[in-house]
């Protein structure tokens, strides 16, 4: 499914891997041209070409370079070791820094230390890592001169600046989620009794605390490693590092298919390896899971199904009287000696009462009745409202209380008010030359100096806030109306549409990210709004799942019961009854992955796939900079910081978002 997604994309886009060949041979008769056409079977429907390369792919063969005419597997070998030496340097710096500091934070909640680890997860990560990059090559290759500025021919010394930069973000993740998880940990009953018997503190740390905590650790870490094996593009692209990321990326922009194909399918085959890994290694780091594997078969053998899961629930609509002469005649009723007493439930559903019986066990009265139709609407309403408003009050009285998410609330104030301003700046007053003006330092007249061009460039990046937070909103919608809307019918119908739509999800999941979107922006063409397409459309997975596991949760409780008897469309009751009783956990996830759409956005502008120039997109901005890197540093800086402003902004929203809408984390 993913060789034919890619493949079918990569036909869809418009020009072809010999267009630059047609172009330029010059004394090329038609005849030549006819023949270069047939050789590569352009004059075959894209049904037969994908056909072909499909019966060579099941014998081992990914095909010729469209360009090169190098075997894929050749090249594909012979940059995986860079890619794999990028990688794993990238997990051991980032893992050997960030776990100790997670515990450490964990251990000293509420002090310095962990206020500075908390701050350095959440500004590592705002950062993007091109950024990141083009600063640390500013620093320590142009400045200080102690390291090479890429390519990979110093050996080791090459090495040092990628892998750094590579961890950073890996870094900032497992901190947080350690000290995440540690938290919950070290509160738990069994580590109070660790000590109370005298183990050590260091043996309750490791052993106990971590070993319980390590699930969600390893996932972070896994995902990240993921990442960097299915090629930094990024990263190698700053560095001019020669790995996978890079290869797909120019392969991408010569329009080259077999080579694209090729490289998604085995970055494909790379991610799932790694994510199996991961599952695996579940079963020897958590000792609960390892018990679930180790007794799975003989529960399967000694537990049957219960019954009252298999016993349907049976909803009568009734008035007062026939309610009361219900449940007599139910009273009446012998129960089997092999079946649970029924249980009777009495709601009020628009007006009517209803009874439904099921087979699940009670344990103090034989029979329930729970409620009773109420006369007083007025009164109904009034008590909604104000549970409501109550509901309400209680988030934002956590949020006016979380300093971090306060923080957050002023810098994206600050960001409209930006955004406002920027549709009174005119587009000439952006464009405009001045080559008496050219790399002017930052000063009254210009607050953020000059560029090449000796256009403003303080103007420059507010106007550009217009299509930052068009990027993030835009794409966050995009994927939260298709993602939300699957998992709800995922979740809800179950059985073969839930299979149907998580494998779809999967093929999505499997693909990394930045060449997925790399690859739908050279199919739609650069504009803002097919960038805000390839950006949402990574997301499109994590909505889903999301969407569905809430909807699982709440799809079987009583008021969903009542609203199927009294006749309300399974669609009304799965967007207005069900999803909206399970949006907490996908807002907190609509409020994060704002941040991590601004940074992927700017990524796929600052390696070409974005806003068209002359756009001051700040991505577009950074990378036009970069040459200019020496002379007129503050050309990538002021760009960078608004990002990392923004995308921290963000992230500070949704940790406090997160903490108000959950229970055990919210500020009281």
């Amino acid at each position: 499914m993913v060789s034919f997604l890619v493949f079918s994309l990569m036909e869809l886009a418009p020009g072809t891997a010999i267009d630059a060949i047609l172009a330029y041979a010059e004394g090329m008769t038609p005849e030549q041209r006819e023949e270069l056409i047939r050789m590569h079977n352009l004059d075959r429907s894209m049904l037969y070409r994908y056909g072909i390369y499909m019966l060579n792919l099941v014998q081992g063969d990914l095909g010729v370079g469209d360009i090169t005419r190098t075997p894929v597997w050749d090249v594909f070998i012979e940059r995986l070791p860079n890619t794999l030496i990028l990688a794993f340097s990238a997990l051991i710096i980032g893992v050997s820094i960030s776990i100790p500091l997670g515990i450490i934070a964990a251990r000293r909640a509420g002090t310095l230390i962990d206020n500075s680890v908390t701050v350095f997860s959440l500004v590592g990560m705002s950062m993007p890592a091109f950024w990141v990059g083009l600063l640390m090559l500013l620093l320590f290759s142009f400045h200080l001169n102690w390291l090479p500025s890429g390519t990979f021919d110093d050996g080791i010394r090459s090495l040092i600046l990628p892998a750094i930069c590579s961890s950073f973000t890996l870094m900032a993740n497992s901190a947080r989620q350690t000290r995440s998880n540690m938290l919950e940990v070290l509160k738990s009953d069994y580590l109070r009794t660790a000590r109370a018997k005298g183990v050590p503190e260091k043996a309750v740390i490791r052993k106990h605390a971590l070993g319980n905590a390590w699930i969600p650790i390893i996932t972070a870490v896994g995902s990240s490693l993921s990442t960097q094996l299915a090629g930094a593009v990024v990263v190698e692209q700053v560095f001019t590092w020669p790995g996978i990321g890079r290869m797909a990326a120019e392969a991408v922009m010569a329009r080259d298919v077999t080579t694209v194909t090729g490289v998604v399918i085995m970055t494909t085959i790379l991610y799932v390896l790694v994510q199996l890994i991961v599952d695996i290694l579940y079963a020897f780091v958590d000792p609960r899971i390892k018990a679930q594997y180790q007794n799975y078969g003989k529960r399967k053998k000694s537990k049957g199904p219960r019954a009252a899961d298999a016993a349907p629930r049976v909803a009568i609509f009734l008035t007062e009287e026939e309610r009361t002469a219900a449940l007599n005649a139910i009273e009446a009723e012998p129960v089997s000696s092999d079946e649970p007493e029924p249980v009777v439930v009495q709601a009020v559903a628009q007006g009517k009462s209803y009874a439904t019986r099921t087979t699940e066990s009670i344990t103090a009265d034989r029979y329930k009745d729970v409620g009773s139709p109420s006369t007083d609407d007025s009164g109904m309403l009034a008590t909604q409202k104000y549970a409501k408003r109550n509901r309400m009050g209680e988030i934002f009285h956590s949020l006016r209380k979380n300093k971090g998410a306060m923080a957050g609330f002023i810098i994206l104030g600050l960001t409209v008010i930006a955004f406002i301003g920027s549709l009174f700046i005119s587009w000439e007053s952006i464009t405009v030359m001045n080559a008496g003006a050219r790399f002017a330092p930052p000063s009254l007249q210009h607050p953020f100096g000059a560029d090449n061009f000796g256009r403003d460039l303080f103007l420059r990046v507010i106007y550009g806030t217009r299509f930052t937070l068009a990027i993030g909103l835009g794409s966050v919608g995009f994927a939260a109306i298709f993602g939300i809307t699957a998992g709800c019918f995922a979740g809800f119908y179950g059985g073969r549409a839930d299979d149907i739509i998580l494998r779809f999800s999967d093929v999505l999941a499997s693909i990394p990210g930045m060449l997925l979107g790399m690859v739908v922006v050279t199919v739609l063409g650069q504009s803002l709004q097919n960038l805000i397409i390839a950006v949402g459309i990574q997301a499109i997975p994590i909505y889903l799942r999301m969407t569905r596991a809430s909807i699982m949760t709440v799809r079987n409780h009583e008021f969903v019961e009542a609203a199927h008897a009294i006749g309300i469309s399974k669609i009304s009751i799965i967007f207005k009854q069900v999803l909206p009783n399970g949006l907490a956990p996908i807002i907190v996830t609509l409020t994060a992955s704002l941040g991590i759409s601004i940074t992927v956005g700017a990524a796929l502008s600052f390696l070409g796939f974005g806003v068209p120039v002359p756009q001051p997109e700040w991505g577009a901005l950074i990378a036009d900079s970069r040459e200019f890197a020496r002379l007129a540093p503050w050309l990538m800086s002021f760009p960078g910081l608004f990002i990392m402003v923004t995308v921290l902004a963000f992230n500070l929203l949704g940790d406090g978002l997160r903490d108000a809408l959950d229970p055990k984390l919210k500020t009281r």
